[in-house]
């Protein structure tokens, strides 16, 4: 609107010199009144080009335009490109493109929630939002300028945060994409508003990523998770122990059962039915203990060996 004013204004006093001008030729001063022509001449184009460079309006890719004069909000936004509007329009800009919570330059905002069980977490998300352009109109009614945008989509990522992990209890944190996916959908419904003067409701903006970054219990919980984790460690040792010593029992104890001196008779008869086929020398030798083997052979070879 200003600049709508500057060119009316040099208008103006474009045709007011003019107009002097005139006057000083018809007058006898003709080099004067040349000089003052010239320089309304001039001072008409400059407040032309500022009239018509009202009118025109460029709008920059990745953003997008709401036209606005008098009170008055023109239902269609202005897309990326170059833009006639009346001279006595102003045009909003909102950026398009995806925004990031919490900025890059800003620190890691972390966020308070209750459990279902009322424990207190601490909970560091990060969310990646932007708006549709073809609500930008609704957006500029109903909300504001680029920033009030920015602290609405903020409160409702603490909002959708804390809602959702009032859903889940301490013994549930553990599934985090199950988490994750209900706090985003708690913060995506929370973009969704009614207009003040009626009217179908409209999303501000869209959750394009939610990411849970990191999910904190109290220090206690995780001191007895802990605790609970070693207990469960300790009492699987405990249970291999006994079934290794159960084992070795019950291995002692068939070895008992087989070993009886029936068994070892059979064996040794088996022994010597085989041997008869040996080309190996061997002698019995009948004790109170049994009749044990002799092999010559073997017995040479050790006392070769030795000498």
């Amino acid at each position: 609107m200003g600049t709508l004013i500057f060119g009316f204004i040099l208008l103006a006093v474009g045709l007011v010199v003019r107009a002097s001008g005139k006057s000083l030729g018809s007058g006898g001063s003709r080099v004067a009144g040349t000089v003052v022509t010239l320089v309304s001449f001039g001072l008409i184009l400059l407040g032309g080009f500022t009239l018509l460079s009202s009118s025109v309006k460029v709008i920059d890719a990745g953003s997008v335009g709401v036209q606005h004069a008098f009170g008055s909000v023109s239902p269609n936004p202005l897309l990326p490109g170059v833009r006639f509007v009346p001279p006595w329009s102003d045009v909003e800009r909102y950026s398009t493109r995806e925004e990031q919570f919490p900025p890059a330059s800003e620190q890691v905002e972390q966020m308070a929630a209750l459990s279902s069980e009322q424990m207190g977490m601490t909970v560091d998300a990060a969310v990646r939002w932007q708006i549709d352009p073809m609500a930008a109109p609704r957006i500029f009614v109903e909300i504001g300028s680029e920033e009030q945008i920015r602290a609405v989509v903020l409160n409702a990522i603490r909002n959708g945060v804390r809602d959702g992990m009032s859903r889940f209890s301490i013994n549930e944190i553990a599934d985090r994409s199950q988490i994750a996916a209900v706090m985003k959908a708690e913060v995506d419904s929370a973009l969704v508003t009614t207009p003040r003067a009626g009217g179908e409701p409209f999303r501000i903006a869209t959750i394009t990523a939610f990411f849970l970054r990191n999910l904190q219990p109290p220090e206690q919980v995780v001191n007895a998770i802990n605790a609970k984790i070693a207990q469960e460690q300790q009492i699987q040792t405990e249970k291999h122990r006994v079934e290794v010593a159960r084992l070795q029992s019950e291995q002692q104890r068939l070895l008992n059962q087989t070993l009886t001196p029936e068994a070892l008779m059979k064996q040794y008869l088996e022994v010597l039915h085989d041997m008869k086929s040996s080309n190996n020398l061997i002698v019995l030798v009948p004790t109170e203990g049994g009749a044990p083997l002799l092999d010559l052979n073997a017995l040479r070879r050790n006392v070769r060996q030795q000498q």
